[in-house]
């Protein structure tokens, strides 16, 4: 039996809108992150689902609980003490070292550095290892990790998770986490659709099926809201 992922963004945080670096620092969800994640939940009404995992920061936690809520509603159903729901630190974002709560420029400029010059995020989209490589090599918190290091860490989700939803009949799940999180995952397993869209927005899913440990890539970055 297959499983479906269904991999969301975190909606939209103060450090998102300040425009400041945010991998595994975390502030709040805005009152628009909250609408949003309860659209998502809406969006997916016609899913059923049978599990919710997030990273372990705040935000991804919130947006689950808050979509999560919002599904039932749509649904007609009513909610529970005890939701479905799980941490897992696997999702979390990649962590940009010293980098974390400065103002992005910050970060481009770091970015520029890795390439030589300044490239646009298409560009950046298709080099994850080298950029992932480079922030770690640069860090002086000792805490910024290499590619190899994230992707074990979301192939060893993918694979715990789907075995286990697996053996239980297959299904869908909702997850949520972060923007270079879910590049990541797009670039690990359907690399010529990395720029498909350029930018993650927030609150929005991408699909990834797990098939007796094969993934497949669906759609990416599905809004909150149809439009």
């Amino acid at each position: 039996m297959t499983v479906t992922f269904y991999v969301a963004r975190h909606g939209e945080t103060i450090f998102n809108v300040m425009n400041r670096v945010q991998g595994w620092c975390d502030t709040p969800l805005t009152a628009a992150g909250e609408y949003a994640a309860a659209e998502l939940g809406r969006r997916l009404a016609n899913r059923t689902f049978v599990a919710g995992y997030s990273s372990d920061s705040g935000r991804a936690r919130a947006t689950l609980e808050i979509a999560w809520k919002a599904w039932l509603s749509a649904r007609g159903q009513g909610i529970p003490e005890e939701l479905p729901l799980h941490a897992d630190s696997r999702l979390r974002e990649w962590c940009y070292g010293q980098l974390e709560g400065e103002d992005r420029q910050f970060m481009q400029d770091a970015l520029a550095a890795c390439f030589g010059e300044v490239l646009p995020r298409s560009h950046h989209n298709r080099q994850l290892p080298q950029i992932a490589d480079y922030f770690a090599a640069i860090d002086t918190t000792g805490r910024a990790e290499n590619f190899a290091a994230i992707e074990a860490r979301l192939r060893s989700f993918l694979q715990d998770v789907g075995r286990q939803i697996e053996s239980q009949g297959g299904g869908n799940v909702l997850v949520v986490t972060h923007a270079f999180t879910v590049r990541t995952l797009v670039y690990l397993f359907d690399r010529a659709r990395v720029n498909e869209p350029e930018k993650i927005g927030n609150a929005s899913f991408t699909e990834l099926i797990w098939d007796n440990d094969e993934v497949t890539v669906g759609r990416i970055g599905v809004p909150p809201t149809r439009r």
